[in-house]
């Protein structure tokens, strides 16, 4: 399991439902949760290559889970990282722009800053991976990946650019760093 502490206020971050969203069936409620994973030593972005639900050709996306009613987005994006990709080091997490889908979704997003790049595990139809710069991600990549490279791309950069070129943080790594 990932090392993370998190600075929030006891169940400030419980989910809420929005009174638009379409009731949903059984517990999961409308809403997801992802996080872009940016490598601290390196300043690049790790995606994953997919084949979407609807049988489209493959494209590049973030690792992404349903958030169940009860659930914490933010630890359900913790969550992800640790049992999808096989992470278990320390990490930090910071707040994007959420993803919204007309229809009845929404996405709660986040960076999660690790200390150095890591082989994920791979699975549920992934066809491989990439540690990429931002400018220089594969392509296509998944709507959702880029929307939130739309609204929040800006915010991403700034985090990758500070951690570009800069190596041995590892040892000096403080998961408090972003609060969220």
């Amino acid at each position: 399991m990932a090392n993370f502490q998190s600075t929030s206020t006891a169940g400030s971050d419980l989910v809420r439902r929005p009174s638009w969203v379409v009731p949903a069936r059984g517990s999961w409620q409308g809403i997801a949760a992802c996080a872009i994973v940016l490598a601290e030593d390196t300043g690049r972005v790790l995606v994953k290559q997919c084949i979407p639900a609807d049988g489209a050709g493959p494209e590049w996306g973030t690792w992404t889970a349903d958030v169940l009613a009860g659930q914490s987005p933010l630890q359900v994006a913790i969550n992800t990282i640790a049992e999808r990709c096989a992470y278990e080091g320390d990490l930090a997490l910071s707040r994007l722009t959420p993803f919204s889908d007309a229809r009845f979704f929404v996405q709660h997003n986040y960076v999660a800053v690790v200390p150095q790049e890591f082989e994920p595990r791979l699975g549920d139809g992934c066809l491989g991976y990439q540690w990429c710069e931002l400018d220089r991600l594969p392509q296509p990549l998944s709507p959702a990946l880029a929307h939130l490279l739309d609204r929040s791309g800006s915010d991403v950069r700034a985090m990758a650019d500070l951690y570009k070129g800069i190596h041995g943080l590892a040892g000096t790594f403080d998961p408090l760093r972003f609060e969220d």
